[in-house]
């Protein structure tokens, strides 16, 4: 946050550290922050051993004189919608939904009126195990591990990125901020797939809907409309090429750069298996209208690859 020119934003947020919630549940240490919310552990009273966090809107709250009423709503609104979302698509690969709160925000004079009169909305949901994908990656990438049994791990990786996408597709939302970062290996020996910020979901087909999404991740295609003014709509499609740059730097252990297309030839000689490589190749290519139809030519190929074998 300092990098960011935001030491006083930091100070701020650690100021709600301990706060009461309307039930049971209190604000623990802070976790995490991004770019429109902050992440805190939280405490359950009724039982201290459940794993949850709380997500808390992002305001310039160290910036009194920049913070308006309009402001703090439209922050706030990001917050609910995210609980609704958690709350309609029901998608078990997303963090479970425990409920939205409240607390009195110390922040905000609530002399003010509006927006500052209100309680602020806290976020709580699951707190999911495991690590994040781009960690897990750069620890694994460098280890030099026996690459038969890598495979077997990178192509369940695969897989289980292309079922949890194509779930939510079928609920009928786009994982709009997929990368690695936003996305969480848990468990073993399975190394099942979670997706991690519920905020970078978009309902599919609303040309309303916004688009949050890092460069990198867009196929060469879609980052220069984005960088001619053209406004991104989500969809299947999209969400497929997205998967496959993603799928990427799962393979090779290699971030996508920003408008360029990716080095097929490490693609093939990642630690997959030859499928793997190959539909992950057709993904970033935008050769699949969605996730469900690679997951069903993937599995094509394995069983032709097995029964050749």
């Amino acid at each position: 946050m300092e990098a960011r020119g935001e030491k006083g934003l930091f100070a701020c947020l650690l100021q709600l550290r301990g706060r009461a919630m309307r039930e049971r549940f209190h604000l623990g240490s802070l976790l995490a922050v991004g770019g429109e919310g902050a992440i805190f552990v939280v405490t359950d009273d009724a039982d201290p051993s459940a794993r949850l966090v709380a997500k808390i809107a992002l305001a310039p709250w160290h910036k009194p004189v920049q913070l308006t009423s309009k402001l703090l709503r439209r922050c706030r609104a990001v917050v609910e919608t995210e609980a609704r979302l958690l709350m309609v698509a029901g998608s078990p690969f997303l963090p479970h939904l425990e409920g939205l709160q409240q607390i009195d925000n110390p922040l905000l004079e609530a002399e003010r009126g509006g927006e500052f009169g209100k309680p602020e909305p806290v976020l709580i949901m699951e707190r999911l195990g495991g690590q994040d994908l781009d960690a897990w990656l750069c620890r694994v990438h460098r280890s030099g591990g026996d690459r038969k049994k890598m495979r077997r791990t990178f192509d369940r990786l695969a897989v289980g990125v292309l079922q949890s996408l194509s779930d939510l597709e079928k609920r009928g939302y786009i994982y709009a901020d997929l990368r690695p970062g936003n996305l969480r290996v848990v468990g073993r020996p399975d190394r099942r797939i979670r997706l991690l910020d519920a905020g970078g979901c978009v309902k599919k087909a609303d040309d309303e809907a916004r688009f949050p999404h890092v460069p990198s991740y867009l196929p060469p295609r879609l980052f220069w409309e984005a960088e001619r003014g053209n406004a991104l709509h989500p969809s299947s499609a999209t969400q497929a090429a997205m998967a496959g740059r993603t799928l990427y730097e799962v393979c090779t252990g290699e971030a996508p750069k920003a408008s360029r297309h990716l080095d097929m030839v490490r693609l093939l000689r990642s630690p997959v298996s030859p499928p793997v490589a190959e539909v992950v190749a057709g993904l970033a290519n935008e050769e699949y209208p969605d996730c469900e139809h690679a997951l069903t030519v993937l599995a094509r190929r394995a069983r032709k690859r097995v029964k050749s074998s």
